[in-house]
């Protein structure tokens, strides 16, 4: 069984952020995330980051923010650790 794919998490995070009112801790859109889609998860999604003290799926839910920041979904300018979306986010969430 393979990993989820980087790309699979953007809606996950999308969906997350409106829930939580569209701003909110990395953890709380984290734990969003793992209370609506952890029965999706592989096995290997919770295995451990080589790099970092997390299970894979939370890495890559993190890499694919940096991508949706890029991208223009997710405010660059917010604090560290807080995930907002932008008003292409709420679009791209409307339009899912």
């Amino acid at each position: 069984m393979a990993t989820t794919s980087q790309k699979a998490f953007r809606p996950w995070i999308l969906r997350a952020l409106h829930d939580l009112g569209g701003t909110a801790s990395k953890q709380e859109v984290l734990h969003r995330i793992q209370d609506l889609y952890g029965h999706q998860l592989t096995e290997e999604d919770w295995l451990p980051c080589r790099t970092r003290p997390e299970p894979l799926w939370q890495n890559r839910t993190a890499w694919e923010r940096s991508d949706m920041v890029r991208d223009g979904l997710l405010d660059a300018r917010s604090p560290k650790n807080v995930w907002a979306l932008t008003e292409a986010g709420n679009a791209a969430f409307a339009a899912d």
